[in-house]
């Protein structure tokens, strides 16, 4: 089994990138101090350290896929309008929980796209909605069989409706109508 170097990192040289971007964007955003986004970035090493081994596991099971990377950068910003895996680029202002969870987001779309896997299925859907049917399902899986959490799964689902959110909302609601065996 090919596991991959997680290496989850302060992303010093671009940081001032997506602070600009943000300013823009979100005027009234208060970015944190960098020390508190070192603090951060620590945090979220322990965090991840405490379950990488059974989240890379769970994936290998449930997928049948490998990593087809040795190392995988984990860039953590001080403020993005979104986070995204390609390159991967998390927020700071996550608690450990929710990094967690987000970075397993991540992976599972590293996953499917250093595999090739394409999205089938539900062809009336939009694009981001189809590809996260079966990112949601993953998740669904690792947070209620393996870690046995619905609390937390519940919390990561309750994304705010809105339109920018509307196509997770939707792969959401795909996936709960779903039965699981």
């Amino acid at each position: 089994m090919n596991t991959p170097i997680i290496n989850i990192k302060y992303g010093k040289l671009i940081d001032p990138f997506f602070r600009d971007s943000v300013k823009i964007s979100h005027p009234e955003y208060k970015f944190p101090e960098i020390e508190d986004v070192l603090k951060k970035v620590s945090l979220f090493k322990d965090a991840w350290n405490k379950q990488e081994s059974q989240i890379i596991t769970f994936l290998y099971n449930e997928t049948g896929l490998e990593f087809k990377r040795h190392i995988i950068d984990c860039v953590i910003v001080s403020a993005t309008t979104r986070d995204m895996s390609a390159p991967l680029i998390i927020r700071s202002r996550y608690d450990e929980a929710e990094f967690v969870s987000i970075m397993l987001h991540e992976l599972i779309h590293i996953l499917f796209s250093d595999n090739l896997i394409k999205v089938e299925g539900y062809e009336d859907e939009s694009k981001t909605t189809r590809n996260h049917i079966r990112l949601f399902v993953l998740m669904k899986k690792y947070y209620i069989e393996v870690l046995n959490e619905p609390e937390l799964l519940d919390k990561i689902m309750s994304i705010p409706d809105t339109e920018i959110n509307k196509d997770y909302v939707k792969a959401w609601e795909i996936v709960n109508s779903m039965k699981f065996e």
